[in-house]
């Protein structure tokens, strides 16, 4: 395996498929409970979950704890019953312990689980990464770098025992132990065979010699992709047009290189999933929009895309036909994820109504073919990985910037692909995009994905579509794209952490903000 960090997949950001409200806290945590299951080898009889900064306040906003135990129990980030997840352990005489620390220096993402069953018990602590990356960092206090995309063999028990394993297997240490462990102590190895080995087959032939003094978990991909390559075949848009320009190729043809040399899959395949997802795009369009939408928060009344419908029907809008329907149809989108309908996160389910508004408004206007659509797809899919791959596209972490700001400048870029733009024309559509959400704070109001998070998608829509039309008009950003990615991880760094993903300030800390905070709070008890 790679000592770098793996190539992100065009799935990665056009996806997870989950079900909201937030892609790094609801489809992140269920992973985390999902890589928990594995590594701890059964479902445990009790679950101590901590949480930490900005989580600790917006946990519940974001079913993360029910993201966490649903995991543990088994279920997938799309799961309709996510919300279900606390019955469903009780069902099971499980139970759930919560714990919050506001005040601390760990990443506001990091969500510790202390798992017990009879005797046993196991410490894991993972970090969600944004748009449903996860990271397990450190397991029973060895750290560990696990991502829920590799098949690898965790051992635990006698040291000796173990190197011998890996030894006659040829497997190779991923994650260290330490040196200093007492006489005596468990020893964990998380290990992954030669790339020329296949990892179940090893696995069965290990438990069948029933190894004493150890014991092993086969921990198996979370991802519908793998991964036969883990260096990115691009790093950067510079990069991109390069290629372009010295083999001949299309940015679409670009993203379909960089997928297949990441993922192995054809070209007809990737097309085929990105197809997918632009259908339980448009079917979340559909369920916003005929409701009835019982939001999470229930700060909103879940009928404000229906509203803009009805007046764009009665013709009593001023942005015309393209721009009003796009927004209608992102906040449709966002209010299907806000009541816990099946979305695409793309690059984040906060930001999952800005591509489906604007590619289904744009396609209708000028009557693009569904292949059209997934070359869009596939250019957006592409900015985005460029983006994810050196900065955090998690609200917490970046700010609002980071998802609505992301999704607005890969729209644009797809956009501007759709209509025909040069490669010079996508790129420049996307930086100008970019540039004009530096610094948008992520200051949710009470914790729910919904006050601002839902309207501003609107407003990522009405940039992505003025910066694709500036595009294509020959305007440039004099800041080259490259640069504007550098200058979005500049601000990212210098956001207080009371602007990304606190309660404490922006909207937040507003009068009503703070009153609408302790009646979610107050209705969170009661439950």
């Amino acid at each position: 395996m790679s000592d770098k960090s793996p190539a992100i997949s065009l799935f990665d950001v056009t996806g997870p498929v989950m079900t909201g409200p937030s892609s790094s806290h609801t489809a992140g945590a269920v992973r985390i409970g999902l890589m928990g299951r594995m590594i701890f080898g059964s479902v445990p009889e009790e679950i101590h979950i901590v949480f930490y900064g900005a989580l600790s306040d917006t946990y519940k906003g974001h079913l993360t704890d029910s993201g966490v135990v649903a995991g543990l129990l088994g279920m997938d980030v799309d799961d309709p019953e996510i919300r279900q997840a606390y019955q469903k352990a009780a069902t099971k005489g499980i139970s759930v312990h919560i714990h919050t620390e506001r005040e601390s220096n760990k990443n506001p993402n990091t969500i510790e689980m202390h798992l017990i069953s009879g005797e046993r018990e196991m410490s894991i602590t993972g970090v969600t990464l944004g748009g449903g990356e996860i990271l397990i960092e450190e397991i029973e206090g060895v750290k560990t770098d696990l991502r829920g995309k590799e098949k690898v063999i965790l051992f635990t028990g006698c040291r000796e025992t173990i190197e011998k394993i890996c030894q006659n297997f040829n497997l190779s240490a991923v994650a260290g132990t330490r040196s200093t462990l007492p006489e005596g102590s468990k020893v964990l190895s998380v290990s992954a065979p030669d790339e020329n080995i296949d990892v179940e087959p090893v696995f069965l032939k290990i438990q069948e010699n029933a190894v004493p003094d150890v014991e092993i978990r086969l921990i198996s991909s979370l991802y519908e992709y793998g991964m036969v390559n883990p260096d990115p075949a691009f790093t950067s848009i510079h990069s991109v047009l390069s290629f372009c320009r010295s083999e001949a190729k299309s940015l679409p043809e670009a993203a379909l290189h960089y997928e297949h040399a990441r993922s192995g899959l054809s070209s007809e395949m990737i097309r085929e999933m990105l197809l997918e997802r632009w259908k339980i795009m448009e079917d979340s369009i559909q369920k916003g929009l005929d409701g009835p939408n019982h939001m999470v928060g229930g700060l909103m009344c879940g009928r404000d895309a229906q509203k803009m419908m009805s007046a764009f029907e009665k013709d009593r809008l001023v942005s015309g036909s393209v721009l009003s329907l796009a927004v209608a149809r992102a906040i449709a989108s966002m209010e299907a994820n806000a009541s816990m309908g099946r979305v695409v996160a793309c690059p984040t389910a906060g930001a999952c109504g800005v591509i489906p508004g604007v590619f289904s408004s744009v396609a209708e206007y000028r009557g693009f073919s569904k292949e059209i659509i997934v070359d869009g797809l596939l250019v957006s899919s592409l900015f985005g990985v460029l983006v994810a791959m050196r900065a955090p596209i998690s609200g917490a972490l970046g700010g609002c910037q980071s998802e609505i700001g992301v999704a607005s400048a890969m729209a644009a870029a797809g956009i501007a692909q759709m209509a025909g733009g040069s490669r010079v024309e996508v790129c420049q559509a996307f930086a100008l995009a970019l540039k004009s959400m530096l610094g948008l704070i992520c200051d949710p109001v009470a914790g729910p994905v919904e006050v601002p998070c839902i309207k501003r998608n609107a407003i990522g829509v009405a940039n992505s579509l003025s910066s694709c039309d500036m595009a294509l008009s020959a305007i440039e950003s004099v800041i080259p794209p490259d640069e504007v990615v550098d200058a979005l991880i500049n601000v990212q760094h210098l956001l207080p952490r009371e602007l990304r993903g606190s309660t404490s300030g922006g909207l937040g800390s507003t009068k009503t903000g703070c009153r609408l905070k302790k009646e979610w709070l107050e209705r969170c008890s009661g439950n």
